[in-house]
């Protein structure tokens, strides 16, 4: 037997050593030489993520966690026998030196039949071609989810959950040729919100999630990873109410209807920053009593993942807002007040207008008087006004308005302001930040 060295042994073409293994490529060869495999370490696998460059004469498994110091498994001819046989590095040697004398050329290889294409995604500027989902095994990713802190043997028992997160496979249209990328991803009513440790974003439109329970309530969550988290903490499978996962804020007002349908209390875990402050009083106000705070058991941290994590957030983190008043959520009759710039006892940013929403003592007659007189009093500071009635939860119906064009001025959100209540002239409670939507 001829014997060769180390260096000699690491140029025999990994090509041939797959070909004597029984692997056939299923594509290649795409951008940089690379021929693509369904990997050997897993060979139920549906979709090659076992990468070999002919250039380079190196392998990468995407499939497998990597290495301390790699960003990818992988390695050279001689660690592909010893993971495969197990063999020690002197037998790979030989085996090796043994294979050389009858190995094909590269040119000889043939392709495997190739897999079905998956399916083109257009998500805005973005187009995803050939996406397909499988059931959650890569260890990489699995490896990812549990350094988020999630607790993977025990998200496991739950099918339904398991429904819901799979691995992702796409390209990106524009991008290297043949590159195939992998994530975690969580199916919505619109597409997949997509995770890795290098990207995060959709790949369709964005959708909520609805898991329904079978107890009265509804637990809602921002995003995925917010309710893994929660599983892990409270060491359960799966919770017994509702749960929506809104991967958005944004989403929040389309799914206000099917919330007031639902029986029991709202629990909310949203974030700790200023869209989850602004989308926790929007819920607070269309549905008064019923919601339950649960983001104060993570103040302090961004969301429910990073208490998990304890990572510190990046940037400030908004003060907790008040409690709206129990009258705030009741009163039928409501005065909207957009002051002119010019009104006296103006404060506020240089600019910008004033806006105060006020509300009746009394939801009757003489509250709704009470309104039209104030109206009156602030007469020539007001630049417009609605007087409005509550409908239902948080549905008003305009019953008169005035101003400029009759028009709603643009007004910065951060621009609203507590008015104390007991300066002469004003009556009920103001509510800081209430946006009446007509």
């Amino acid at each position: 037997m001829t014997r060769l060295d180390t260096a000699s042994t690491k140029r025999i073409p990994l090509l041939a050593v797959m070909a004597r293994l029984g692997q056939q490529p299923v594509s290649g060869p795409a951008a940089g030489g690379n021929y693509y495999f369904i990997s050997p370490f897993r060979p139920d696998e549906q979709t090659p993520s076992f990468v070999v460059s002919e250039p380079k004469n190196v392998w990468a498994d995407f499939g497998e966690p990597a290495e301390a110091g790699q960003k990818v498994y992988g390695g050279d001819v001689l660690k592909l026998i010893m993971r495969l046989t197990g063999v020690t590095l002197p037998i790979a040697h030989q085996v090796l030196a043994a294979w050389a004398l009858d190995m094909p050329a590269a040119t000889e290889l043939p392709l495997a039949q190739p897999a079905a294409k998956g399916k083109t995604v257009a998500t805005g500027p973005i187009t995803f071609t050939d996406v397909r989902t499988e059931p959650l095994t890569w260890k990489a990713l699995v490896e990812y989810l549990t350094s988020r802190g999630i607790n993977w043997p025990l998200i496991q028992r739950n099918q339904r959950t398991m429904e819901h997160l799979q691995q992702v496979f796409y390209q990106v249209q524009g991008k290297e040729r043949g590159k195939p990328y992998f994530a975690l991803g969580w199916k919505t009513e619109g597409g997949w919100e997509v995770r890795s440790k290098g990207f995060q974003g959709t790949i369709g439109q964005k959708g909520v999630t609805w898991l329904h329970g079978t107890e009265p309530g509804v637990n809602i969550f921002e995003g995925f990873m917010d309710y893994l988290s929660a599983l892990t903490c409270y060491r359960v499978s799966s919770f017994r109410s509702t749960v929506l996962i809104l991967n958005s804020v944004n989403l929040l007002g389309s799914v206000l209807p099917l919330l007031m349908e639902q029986d029991g209390p709202i629990r909310w875990f949203g974030d700790n920053d200023a869209a989850g402050e602004r989308a926790l009083h929007v819920l607070r106000e269309a549905l008064p009593g019923r919601v339950q705070v649960q983001n104060e058991l993570y103040r302090g941290y961004k969301d429910l993942n990073d208490f998990l994590t304890k990572t510190p957030p990046t940037k400030p983190l908004p003060p907790k807002r008040d409690n709206p008043s129990a009258a705030s959520q009741t009163a039928k009759y409501w005065l909207w007040a957009v002051f002119d710039e010019l009104a006296p006892g103006q404060w506020g940013r240089k600019g910008k207008r004033r806006q105060c929403t006020f509300y009746s003592y009394t939801n009757d007659d003489d509250g709704l008087e009470q309104l039209r007189v104030l109206r009156n009093q602030l007469g020539h500071q007001l630049y417009y006004y609605r007087i409005c009635e509550r409908t239902q939860g948080r549905k008003f119906k305009i019953l008169e308005h005035a101003g400029l064009a009759h028009a709603v001025p643009q007004v910065d959100e951060s621009d609203r302001e507590v008015v104390d209540t007991r300066r002469p002239g004003h009556i009920g409670e103001l509510l800081h930040h209430l946006a009446i939507a007509s």
